[in-house]
């Protein structure tokens, strides 16, 4: 498929209206074509904002009256308007036939003013009651996703899928050891649902599409607006930026999330951790996001966050992680700016210096005294978009 066959499709994509192999043909040429995905952006920031319009717009309490005062002037002005000629030849005539016809038109123009300001009324008075009631046709907002079978025998409530099916608001799909699945909605994206996994479909509006990963193992490909697409694990939310990335969630509610493309947030009791490509987060059940390490991270650092993030690691774990860091640790030297304290923090900003000296106007002194705005500043430049967030 190429941009001249995707383009056009795009409008039924968005509706959920193409088959799920017309839909994925599209998503593949989406995966690999920058200019198709910002027309896809563009027509659902559209649809978004159509969205979000009244579903109607009430007449001013006053507007009657403003009608009205505009009308009647009017009126009494060409009531008391006969034709000029006609009257100033009255004016000089005695002439009772001549008089007569001025008061016939006198009358005349007050009846037709008359009926054509009520006409204008009514006319004024349809409009309202026709914008009141009907609006420019709006999309649908999809309250479901489409869903297909990739393999085995995948169920939506207990029944197994056959063919395309639709996943709805409170319903659970489910696959076993040999099942795979593949969720798709036009206006978010596309999730592959792996072996033994178990989620539900929570919400489904213009501005929060939300799945409850409960166990297993998901893939998400979304080109959603940020912040449109979650998913809610029993240790954190994933928070779509606009991404690719793979979750998983254990027997225990502990979760792993690797991002491929993009950023993603977790979120979980006021502590955030913000994800970028290249770079995974451990969850806890109890503790929420860990810290952020980049894929390739060595063993030793990921020991020493482990013990830091969950265990009872404390200064000697925090001692371990700053000795075996690299420069392309950023990510998580970054967020270590967040998790420390006082003389802690400031070791933190002394080696992330060091590998990446900080912007103009961000100062170790700012740093260590907690300033979120500096701390922003320096994400940038380091690969690690906070999207408005400090």
């Amino acid at each position: 498929m190429n941009c001249a066959d995707c383009i056009p499709q795009l409008d039924a994509y968005a509706d959920g209206e193409l088959t799920v192999t017309a839909a994925r043909a599209i998503e593949e040429h989406l995966a690999g074509c920058a200019h198709c995905r910002a027309q896809l952006a563009s027509l659902r920031r559209l649809l978004a904002q159509t969205a979000a319009l009244p579903k109607e717009i009430p007449p001013s309490r006053h507007l009657w009256a403003e009608i009205a005062a505009r009308m009647e002037p009017g009126i009494e002005c060409r009531a008391g308007s006969p034709d000029p000629a006609l009257a100033a030849l009255a004016a000089g005539s005695g002439d009772p036939e001549l008089q007569s016809e001025i008061a016939a038109r006198k009358r005349s123009r007050t009846t037709a003013s008359r009926w054509f300001g009520s006409l204008a009324i009514a006319a004024a008075i349809a409009v309202m009651m026709t914008f009141g009631e009907r609006q420019p046709p709006t999309r649908s907002v999809e309250s479901a996703w489409s869903v297909a079978t990739l393999a085995g025998a995948p169920r939506v409530n207990a029944r197994a899928i056959a063919g395309d099916a639709k996943f709805r608001v409170g319903q659970w799909l489910e696959t076993d050891a040999g099942s795979r699945a593949e969720m798709s909605s036009g206006a978010v994206g596309r999730v592959t649902v792996d072996p033994n996994s178990r989620l539900r479909l929570t919400t489904a509006t213009a501005t929060d599409h939300r799945l409850e990963l409960q166990r297993g193992a998901l893939s998400a490909f979304i080109w959603a607006p940020p912040r449109i697409f979650f998913v809610d694990t029993p240790a954190a939310t994933a928070v779509d930026l606009g991404c690719a990335y793979t979750l998983k969630v254990d027997d225990d509610g502990d979760g792993e999330l690797q991002v491929t493309l993009g950023y993603v947030a977790l979120e979980h009791a006021g502590r955030e951790a913000i994800i970028p490509s290249g770079a995974m987060c451990l969850t806890r059940r109890a503790a929420g996001p860990g810290t952020p390490f980049a894929q390739d991270a060595s063993p030793a650092l990921r020991a020493a966050l482990q013990a830091f993030d969950f265990g009872q690691g404390g200064r000697a774990a925090l001692d371990q992680i700053l000795t075996v860091v690299r420069p392309d640790d950023a990510v998580t030297l970054w967020h270590l700016l967040a998790r420390t304290e006082g003389p802690q923090r400031g070791r933190v900003f002394d080696v992330l210096a060091r590998h990446h000296p900080p912007p103009a106007g961000v100062t170790r002194e700012g740093i260590v005294a907690g300033s979120a705005k500096m701390r922003s500043a320096w994400a940038e430049p380091l690969g690690i978009g906070t999207f408005g967030r400090p």
